[in-house]
């Protein structure tokens, strides 16, 4: 009569111990996937809402400041809105001459013209406000930016004191 003989367990791997391997790595995979896609999205919405304040910045400076050669509302010692709070139209006086900020909702630009032409100044403009009195003018500006299903928006206003006539 034969006797088996039982050999020893070889190393290796049960089933049931590569299924445990699999899911508890699906599950990191996952986790780890969730967590990245959360800091993309993150990322996107702070890049569109600085881009929202770069171009704020942008215009609220060339109306300050002027444009090209042109002198902005802070060397003006006239300014008058010839439009309403909402839609506006600045027309400015100063050493330099006439210019004329143009502000329509429906187009969300902010136009600058003088003598020289005309410039856009400022994009994706959905509102604004001015307001001005006797000692100059206030302007607040809100800029929205979409990109598929994220988007960013940012309000930024100014006040601009006029010259008086002892500094023309």
């Amino acid at each position: 009569m034969k006797t088996v003989a039982f050999r020893k367990r070889r190393g290796g791997f049960t089933l049931v111990e590569i299924l445990i391997t699999v899911a508890i790595s699906t599950s990191m995979i996952v986790a780890l996937l969730s967590v990245y896609l959360t800091c993309v999205r993150s990322w996107y919405r702070t890049a569109l809402v600085i881009s929202t304040t770069r171009e704020i910045n942008y215009c609220l400076e060339r109306m300050v400041y002027g444009v090209g050669t042109g002198m902005g509302l802070r060397a003006s010692y006239s300014v008058t809105n010839l439009g309403s709070a909402t839609d506006w139209l600045l027309r400015s006086s100063n050493a330099s001459g006439l210019a004329w900020y143009d502000f329509n909702p429906g187009q969300t630009t902010i136009v600058y013209s003088n003598a020289a032409g005309r410039q856009v100044i400022g994009t994706n403009i959905i509102g604004s406000t001015v307001a001005t009195d006797g000692n100059g003018v206030s302007i607040a500006l809100t800029v929205l930016k979409t990109d598929g299903m994220l988007s960013g928006s940012n309000t930024m206003s100014t006040f601009v004191k006029l010259r008086t006539a002892s500094m023309r």
